[in-house]
């Protein structure tokens, strides 16, 4: 196998570390999380949803939380500058909201919702989070996350309850900031490759530039 001459390797891992550190950044999802470990059949649960802006071009104006079934009393808790909205009685009051705020560039806000009681008989809660913008687009985080697939573009957003699985905290375990540490490593690693083949590069050249011919 020909092997490439050490210019060419430097700009090799040049170039691939560029494409990965371009791949690299993780984009921001909805996520829950509680201060506290949550068991199957909790009672005063208190949980914040954090939202991030994730469009350029427009403002995130609505928030909707919708708790998936068996969950009893959700109550939305209020956030400066929104409107907290109460519970739809149309799906069995799972639902609630914030309304009248504004989320704009690559800011978040932390939505809290206290729930009454969580059903037994679960190993998480799969929540479903609807973001509206001020464009008119509606985007609904509601997607299952598979462990050993790759991440689904809008994932629901899940808490995993005291003594789940193993396996079920892991498959919905936020998958984007580890594999952007791991490419921005890997990139780290290639740049110093490509660092120390540069010098060796020139060296060689300069031994073929006084060799007699």
């Amino acid at each position: 196998m020909k092997l490439l001459p050490p210019a060419r390797t430097a700009v090799a891992l040049i170039t691939a570390g560029l494409l990965l550190a371009t791949a690299a950044p993780a984009r921001a999802h909805v996520h829950v999380h509680a201060e506290q470990a949550v068991a199957p059949g909790a009672t005063d649960v208190r949980m914040t949803f954090h939202v991030p802006n994730e469009k350029d071009s427009a403002r995130t104006v609505g928030v909707r939380i919708e708790a998936p079934q068996g969950v009893r009393g959700v109550r939305a808790e209020r956030v400066k500058g929104w409107t907290a909205e109460p519970a739809a009685a149309g799906d069995a009051g799972r639902t609630v909201g914030w309304s009248g705020g504004a989320i704009g560039g690559e800011d978040g806000v932390d939505f809290v919702v206290h729930v009454d009681r969580v059903p037994t008989g679960v190993s998480e809660l799969a929540f479903v989070a609807r973001q509206e913008y001020d464009d008119g687009e509606v985007v609904t985080w509601d997607q299952e996350t598979v462990a050993g697939q790759a991440e689904p573009e809008h994932p629901a957003p899940v808490l995993s309850l005291a003594g789940a699985p193993a396996a079920d905290a892991a498959a919905h375990a936020p998958a984007g900031p580890d594999a952007a540490w791991t490419a921005a490593v890997v990139c780290g690693a290639l740049l110093l490759l490509a660092a120390a083949g540069v010098p060796v590069a020139r060296a060689a050249a300069r031994r073929r530039a006084v060799v007699p011919r």
